[in-house]
């Protein structure tokens, strides 16, 4: 069985990216201002999350930064090669526990060599609308050879 090309798209910002990071900061900042601890390490609490909420919605949501990723090619067996934002080339597996839905996607991978995964969160706004529904099939029916052998002929 010959596998369907490889597929490329170019991210782009996001509003629902910075929209969800912002609601999500809010809502834990919110949370943490309620809980029965002293003054200063709510406070400190409070800090933490709003620098995180700032440096993912630079990088996720604005796409800047050398984390962030610019560009992703993925392949019919798995393997996926990101541009990130220093213009490094990373090549990779994607892996099982990448979820693939209307709304939202997100690309578990792991770098060739590297001890941990890594993920990508992708949004209908950070693509349009053609490269993400191929990104999508691709990823829901992409099959990788280490993991699954080639199915059977029915003759």
């Amino acid at each position: 069985m010959r596998l369907p090309p490889a597929t490329r798209a170019v991210l782009r910002p996001s509003r629902w990216a910075i929209a969800s990071i912002t609601l999500a900061a809010l809502a834990t900042c919110l949370v943490i201002a309620v809980l029965p601890f002293n003054e200063w390490l709510l406070a400190l609490s409070i800090l933490g999350v709003s620098i995180w909420a700032t440096d993912r919605g630079y990088v996720i949501g604005l796409g800047r930064g050398p984390r962030a990723t610019h560009e992703i090619t993925l392949t019919g067996d798995r393997i996926i090669v990101v541009r990130t934002g220093d213009g490094e080339l990373v090549a990779g597996h994607v892996r099982d526990a990448s979820y693939v839905g209307s709304i939202v996607t997100t690309i578990v991978w792991r770098p060739d060599g590297a001890r941990w995964s890594r993920s990508i969160w992708l949004l209908p706004d950070m693509l349009d609308a053609e490269a993400y529904r191929r990104l999508r099939v691709m990823l829901r029916y992409a099959r990788s050879g280490e993991e699954q052998a080639p199915s059977a002929s029915q003759a």
